[in-house]
């Protein structure tokens, strides 16, 4: 029971040098893959609001002159664009 009390003591003190003793450039790269997915998170959160814009003004650019169709607002620009999204959207995603 003791020799099991002292392994783990001794893996876990084991795990917490490892932590401390982190080079320069395994914390260099760890700020680097925290900024990278940082700027995806917001990449996708500018993306979120972009999108739809696009579809309005080239709904509203294309659809009327073409068709005769009225022209859409953002909030059913968004409506379009999540549609579309359930429709054609890929499992990879």
């Amino acid at each position: 029971m003791e020799r099991s009390n002292s392994t783990q003591e001794t893996e876990t003190q084991d795990k917490m040098t490892m932590f401390l003793n982190r080079t320069k450039e395994q914390k260099a790269a760890m700020k680097k893959q925290k900024d990278e997915e940082a700027y995806k998170a917001a990449s996708n959160v500018l993306g979120v609001f972009v999108k739809p814009l696009i579809l309005m003004l080239l709904w509203n650019w294309l659809m009327p002159g073409l068709f005769g169709l009225a022209t859409i607002g953002y909030l059913k620009a968004v409506a379009l664009y999540l549609i579309s999204r359930i429709l054609f959207a890929s499992s990879n995603e």
